[in-house]
């Protein structure tokens, strides 16, 4: 009987019920699609980790030998170790001279290449190359084909053997790009035998041991006798580190929208219960007196509650990991290179789901309580109507000159609190998800012209080969007029003397000064660096608790001393973090400035035909690259604007549907005194509209922090200062008001067909 009954009563209550479900379905949507995409990302690295014995530790330094192998492996916790030769090259000219880092190893122990196809990496074979797969893909490069690198002023020309991929390599970016583009970025593993003799030193040593490897380093340090530059952990590898953070932000993301939908489902339960339980007084009253225990008629209401939200959370479940998860396992699998990622699912979704459904289940017990503490005697009466006081509105000094339609508004939204909450709130929150979607399009066109109208200052980008002399790059720029740049990797720190957790692997950038590369302060205003002084990126320099005018150290991959210099500007670039100096300064600290590329504002096609030059691009080609490399924020978006929609459709309807329900008899009334059923609508629509107008202004402000925090939580090499519009606020605030208008006429024909004389019949 009660379960007819409450089928009875979500058929009378279906807009309701409905809206409870969709936001508890898509609160467990947003979980467990994020979580999916956590989950298996997780797992998936682990067994890739596994397989590839992925080293713990990177000890840096030059000339490392077996002896210092074998010390170090002694070392109790200890386990495996591994000599390498790891030097940036670049790829053959007909391969956009991509950045290509060349690994030339005489065993496989630590770190051991995946095959994707083909044979296995064998450090002995002196005929063959290992290259990355989608460096491969991208250049329709297949086994048995053909591949030319340049490193160490060598041109080494291989087979391909085999096509792989390294968890030290999970994330990879050309560092002139702003984000990955496997044209211009690849790895290559070779037999140490390859290069000659005198250029086979070993500048790495990696191994694996149980515990902290930096705790290690005070043994490490006495087992090498101090010579080494520095020792770092898997934290320390940006490639390895950039999805540690994007699947940090994912997990963050799965709560912060679950939460957001499930406080909207509760508002939604409380009002909704509590209205529908008022209407049954008499119902419960009569059940109660026929004997029917307080205890069974609590448990039938909150049945209603409990079957809706674990139907809704049981298809949010299975969409979210089929739908949802997919999608962005397949989008994020473009990005990031993990073997066998799939969708994944444990056991804390089922816990989520068991919480949603207790939080909207006691929601409605909140609600419950109070009708099933009166006597059944005083419960088969109706109740008696609250004592007429006046609202906090009506000591307004201007209460009297405000119109009908606006006094009548303001004493209903005084005496349903709760639903005026829901509605604001949730307004509020499509307001800042809005905001947040369109505000990353904002940002990207932002960071674009940031990126290439600021801190470019050029035209055309050539890049030249490991064998180009600083007399033909010298030339050339005399020929066309550039500025000429070299970058190298370094570490940094803010101690002359540091220990591991205190050094900061980057980049260090040396330009002529001609200002062609620029560089950009906090506040992103294109400043010189200043003769004796370097540039250290934001972000790097707060890590290392620096400012204006400190000194900071940093030193070679190769070098054996720490180099100081102070501090003449903080700035900031979208991906390239570390030092920027002039050429004279670095030269000046005993460095040979061997340029990597040369910058200018002229034609510079005439330069692919020199044969120091691997290639040249122009600015439209970097920003064609851009472009396509951000397809992906154009799912963000579509997925914000969708679910704010949503959001703000559920609560406006449902905060019309119950103001118009319980004002139904008023409504009647209305009508009966004249009222058309145009000016009944105006006086439903118009609250909407407060409310709306109300969520907007509380919500504006709202957006900015979450994209910021977004951007932040790529990790210390990427550095995007978020930026949205005013246009973009106006175009959210209007969204959020036409549907408010939308909602507001869906409530018409429902007011044109008012029985007042059934509606009026039932006052009596």
């Amino acid at each position: 009987m009660l379960w007819k009954k409450m089928l009875r009563d979500m058929r009378a209550n279906f807009a309701q019920f409905l809206s409870i479900l969709i936001l508890s379905m898509v609160a467990m949507w947003c979980y467990t699609g994020f979580q999916a995409n956590v989950i298996g990302g997780n797992a998936a690295r682990k067994d890739f980790e596994k397989n590839a014995n992925f080293s713990d530790g990177w000890i840096y330094g030059s000339g490392f030998g077996t002896e210092e192998a074998d010390r170090v492996k002694a070392l109790d916790k200890v386990k495996d170790v591994q000599l390498r030769t790891k030097i940036l090259g670049k790829a053959d000219e007909k391969y956009n001279t991509a950045e290509m880092y060349c690994i030339f190893q005489d065993s496989a122990s630590v770190t051991v290449p995946y095959t994707m196809k083909g044979a296995d990496y064998d450090p002995a074979d002196t005929e063959g190359v290992w290259l990355f797969y989608r460096f491969a893909e991208a250049w329709d490069l297949n086994i048995g084909d053909r591949l030319t690198v340049h490193v160490l002023g060598q041109d080494i020309e291989k087979e391909i053997k085999g096509l792989i991929a390294t968890p030290e390599y999970e994330f990879v970016c050309a560092s002139s790009d702003t984000d990955t583009d496997f044209h211009n970025i690849g790895f290559v593993y070779l037999a140490q035998e390859v290069l000659p003799e005198e250029l086979r030193i070993n500048n790495e040593m990696i191994f694996t041991c149980e515990g902290d490897p930096l705790k290690l380093e005070d043994d490490i340090a006495s087992a090498l006798d101090d010579n080494y530059s520095f020792i770092g952990d898997r934290r320390s590898v940006d490639g390895y580190n950039r999805l540690t953070d994007e699947l940090k932000q994912h997990d963050s993301f799965s709560y912060i929208f679950s939460f957001v939908f499930v406080a909207i489902a509760l508002l939604i339960i409380v009002t909704t219960m509590k209205r529908m339980i008022a209407q049954q007084r008499t119902q419960i009253g009569t059940m109660n007196a026929l004997g029917m225990k307080k205890r069974k008629i609590m448990t039938h209401y909150l049945s209603y509650s409990f079957v809706i939200s674990a139907i809704g959370c049981v298809l949010g479940m299975v969409l979210g990991l089929f739908t949802f998860g997919k999608l962005m396992v397949d989008m994020f699998s473009q990005f990031y290179q993990v073997p066998d990622w799939r969708p994944g699912y444990d056991y804390k979704s089922i816990i989520l789901a068991a919480v949603i459904v207790f939080i909207c289940t006691a929601a409605a017990y909140v609600s419950c309580k109070q009708i099933l503490k009166i006597h059944p005697s005083e419960a088969l009466r109706p109740a008696a109507a609250p004592t007429a006081k006046k609202c906090i509105f009506e000591k307004l000094p201007f209460w009297n000159k405000l119109g009908f339609n606006s006094r009548y508004n303001l004493r209903d939204v005084s005496r349903s609190k709760m639903r005026a909450f829901m509605g604001i709130f949730g307004t509020c929150m499509g307001m800042m998800i809005m905001t947040l979607g369109l505000g990353a399009y904002d940002t990207v066109d932002y960071v674009k012209n940031w990126y290439f109208s600021d801190i470019q200052n050029y035209e055309e980008q050539v890049l030249f080969k490991d064998s180009a002399s600083i007399e033909d790059a010298e030339a050339l720029r005399g020929e066309i007029d550039g500025e000429l740049i070299a970058m190298n990797m370094i570490s940094v720190a803010a101690d002359p003397h540091p220990t591991s957790d205190d050094i900061i692997s980057c980049t260090l950038s040396v330009t002529e000064g001609k200002g062609l590369f620029r560089v950009s302060d906090v506040d992103l205003n294109i400043c010189p660096v200043e003769k004796g002084t370097v540039a250290l990126t934001m972000k790097q320099a707060r890590k290392l608790g620096l400012k204006k005018g400190d000194k900071v150290y940093w030193k070679t991959a190769t070098g054996d001393k720490w180099n100081e210099n102070t501090i003449g500007l903080i700035s900031r670039h979208p991906s390239v973090t570390g030092i920027t100096m002039l050429r004279e300064d670095y030269e000046a600290a005993g460095f040979d400035f061997a340029p990597a590329m040369m910058v200018s504002k002229n034609d510079c096609t005439a330069a692919e035909d020199r044969d120091y030059v691997s290639a040249v691009h122009s600015m439209t080609d970097l920003k064609a690259a851009f472009d396509k490399n951000m397809e992906v924020m154009n799912l963000l978006v579509y997925f914000m604007v969708g679910f704010s929609a949503l959001l703000i459709i559920i609560v406006l309807y449902n905060s019309g549907n119950l103001s118009f329900n319980e004002r139904e008899k008023e409504f009647a009334t209305l009508k009966v005194l004249g009222f058309k059923s145009k000016a009944v609508r105006r006086l439903l629509s118009t609250q909407n509209l407060w409310l709306s107008v109300i969520g907007v202004i509380l919500g504006i402000p709202l957006g900015r922090a979450p994209l910021q925090a977004m951007m932040d939580s790529n990790g210390d090499a990427i550095d995007w200062p978020c930026y949205i519009s005013p246009l973009t606020y106006v175009i959210a605030a209007a969204f959020v008001m036409l549907i408010s208008v939308l909602v507001g006429f869906m409530f018409s024909r429902r007011i044109k067909r008012i029985d007042m004389v059934e509606v009026l019949k039932g006052m009596e």
